[in-house]
Parts: C-alpha cells; sequence; structure tokens
C-alpha cells in the first residue's frame, strides 16, 4: 500500500470513529393511542430528520403499530455527520409520566435489533427522556412531575363490544358504565329489555394507560378509582386470574390496547363462554374502551363499535363537542434531559411542523381545527 492509500485509509478509519462518537440516543415512551400519529411525525421527513438511514420496528407486522421502534437518521439542524437514533418503548401514558417523574426505566432495542412482527429483542434498559400522554400531568398520578409539555392535539376514544355480544347492546351511557365497572350488570341496563337478564362487563386497561384515565374521567367513574374488569381467554371463557379460586374480576387491565382489540375478536357465543362470576352458566357480554387505532381493529376481528351516550363516534361530533369520549393529548420532556432530547422535543411538538401537523384528522385530531374543548378528563366538554 503506497504512503497516499495510507493517509486516505486512516481518514477514513477516523471519520467513522468520529461518525461513531457522534451518535445521540433519544428515548422516547407513553401513550400506545398516539403511537401511531407520533411515529408518523417521527418518520416523516423534514420533521424530525432531514434524512433516514434506517428503521427498526418490532411487536407487530404494521410498522406504526410496533411497540418497539429504533429510527436512525441525520436530524434537522444537527451538523454534517452527527447521527440520531430514536428509540421507542410504548408503555401507556400512566406509565409514561411516571418514568419521567422518578428514575423508571423501560427496555428498548438494542442497536443489533431487525425488525420482527413479534418482539424478541435484544434489549436494553434506559431511563426516558421524552412520553406522550393522553392526559396532562395535573390529572396523572404524578401531578408535580418535574416536566416541560405542550399540548399537541386531540384523541378520540370508542367503547366496542365484544364478538358474540348480545345483539341489543348498542349504545353505553355514563351512569351505566359507571355501575359496570364495579362488577358487571344485567345486560337489561343497557339494552331497555327486561328479558336481557345475562350479564356484560368490561374488560380494558391497567393503571398506566392514559385511554383508561379519560374513560375513568369522561364516564365520573374516578381516574384513581380500581375498577371489576375482567379478561377472556382465545375460547371464550373467563380468565380465573387468581387460580383454583375463581377470581375472575378485579383490577385486571391490559398493558396495551392492541391486546384488548385482540380479545375483542374472540367469540363469546361459544359453549366454553360460560358466566362463571354470577356462577349461573349463561353466555355473558363484554365492551371495552379502546383508542381510535385499537377500535378499528377490535372490529376488523369481529367486535361492533358502539355509541356513547346516543352518539357515535365522528370527527365532527368531536370537533363540536356532541361526542365527549375524547382526550387532549400531549409531549413531555425530563427537564434535565439533553441538549438532543430537547431539540427532539422542539421539534416534535412545533404547531407548523409537528405531531400536530401530521394529524390525519380522524385518529389524531389538529387541535386548530376544535370548535369544543375540556381542561382534562373530568372536566365537561364546552364549544368555544
Amino acid at each position: 500500500m503506497n504512503t497516499k492509500s495510507i493517509v486516505l485509509a486512516g481518514a477514513i478509519g477516523l471519520s467513522l470513529v468520529n461518525m461513531a462518537s457522534a451518535v445521540n440516543y433519544v428515548y422516547v415512551t407513553g401513550s400506545t393511542a398516539a403511537r401511531a400519529s407520533v411515529v408518523a411525525a417521527m418518520t416523516t421527513v423534514g420533521v424530525v430528520f432531514d434524512s433516514i438511514s434506517s428503521q427498526v420496528g418490532q411487536g407487530n407486522a404494521t410498522f406504526n403499530k410496533c411497540t418497539y421502534h429504533i429510527i436512525t437518521g441525520h436530524m434537522v439542524g444537527d451538523p454534517v455527520g452527527v447521527v440520531t437514533s430514536l428509540k421507542t418503548d410504548w408503555s401507556g401514558s400512566e406509565g409514561g409520566i411516571a418514568d419521567l417523574a422518578g428514575s423508571g426505566t423501560e427496555n428498548f432495542l438494542d442497536d443489533s435489533a431487525v425488525s420482527s412482527s413479534s418482539s424478541p429483542g435484544p434489549f436494553i434498559s434506559s431511563p426516558v427522556d421524552i412520553a406522550m400522554a393522553d392526559n396532562a400531568v395535573a390529572y396523572s398520578r404524578n401531578p408535580r412531575a418535574a416536566v416541560t409539555g405542550a399540548f399537541v392535539g386531540v384523541i378520540p376514544f370508542k367503547w366496542v363490544k365484544e364478538k358474540g355480544s348480545l345483539a341489543g347492546i348498542t349504545n353505553v351511557t355514563d351512569c351505566a358504565l359507571r355501575v359496570i365497572l364495579t362488577g358487571g350488570q344485567p345486560a337489561a341496563l343497557l339494552t331497555g329489555n327486561a328479558a336481557d337478564t345475562n350479564w356484560v362487563y368490561i374488560t380494558g386497561r391497567d393503571h398506566f394507560s392514559g385511554t383508561r384515565v379519560n374513560t375513568f374521567g369522561d364516564t365520573g367513574f374516578g381516574i384513581f378509582t380500581s375498577p371489576s374488569q375482567l379478561q377472556v381467554a382465545a375460547n371464550g371463557s373467563m380468565i380465573d386470574q387468581v387460580p383454583p379460586t375463581g377470581t375472575y374480576l378485579g383490577d385486571y387491565g391490559y398493558s396495551s390496547g392492541g391486546s384488548v382489540a385482540t380479545q375483542m375478536g374472540y367469540d363469546l357465543s361459544q359453549g366454553t363462554s360460560q358466566d362463571l362470576y354470577t356462577g349461573s352458566g349463561l353466555h355473558f357480554s363484554v365492551i371495552a374502551y379502546l383508542g381510535y387505532s385499537d377500535a378499528g381493529t377490535a372490529v376488523s376481528n369481529g367486535g361492533t363499535e358502539l355509541a356513547y351516550n346516543g352518539v357515535m363516534e365522528s370527527t365532527a361530533a368531536i370537533q363540536q363537542g356532541q361526542y365527549q369520549f375524547w382526550g387532549n393529548e400531549y409531549i413531555y420532556r425530563k427537564n434535565t434531559v439533553s441538549s438532543q432530547a430537547t431539540s427532539v422535543y422542539n421539534l416534535l411538538s412545533s404547531v407548523t411542523t409537528g405531531i400536530n401537523h401530521q394529524a390525519d384528522g380522524i385518529s389524531f385530531i389538529d387541535q386548530t381545527t376544535m370548535k369544543s374543548a375540556r381542561t382534562g378528563p373530568t372536566a365537561d366538554v364546552i364549544h368555544n
């Protein structure tokens, strides 16, 4: 090798070392309901990155529904050669706020991970920089968290009944839901038909979920009140949560809306779908609260969308305040994060180019189009 080649090889080596040393990592978690819109903003060139070199997703065949992501590229405004990787683990709104408020960590994909519709890893553990939330910090379990936040849009929620549930259930009301959340009720409470004596139950999310915060707030059940929820197996049977005692109802919630959507496809008309809670052995019905995207999956799986207080969900109904099952979406960053994480937060929270600008007007609504407003999940909706 001649001297010129040696010098060139050395220069290339130094360049690679310098580039590797300039890699920045920003860790994002929070709302599963807002995930699709946030990932769309992260992967739309010109929002966070002006060029994207690689994308890895695990947990779903659809990239913006994955549980874990690595999105790597050159960030808008960064010097040439600086590489940034956004790593996500969508843990739920309350879980994300808790991570920012304390010293909690989440599992994120290692740099060696490859895309997969399942979630094999490998993983690393890291503190969180940024979290999405379907509710303001003031309405969370950590209202005094040292965070900086921005309102970025409106996220719709829906009620869906499980496949095989009673056909006469078409609408749910706040007062009925408050009672059913305490441990089920005869379906007549929802149908008005005295003959509908088989019981109806609710399935839903764990206490890390912003969807749950909005549901319990909107219905007046109480955002920190412990519910009686159940879960159903693939054969349509009630899951015994504390075998062999036969414990079917309690504060049993799923960690993701995708899991709720999957259950909505389990057929309750099967012979194994027997009401073990009341001991009647009769068929039972199940209803669930979900974010817009997960509700769509639930319907595709065989579930049926329900009206809420007599109104079916639509963008126009939300904008005008008629349909009131929705939440204010926020992006939060820990006050002590790196300058790179602050830059990502600023780019995502930008009203003109950030998450809000990527709103599809269906599963995520631009707040500037709203004619109605509310301060939080326990507040009444007003018309501007």
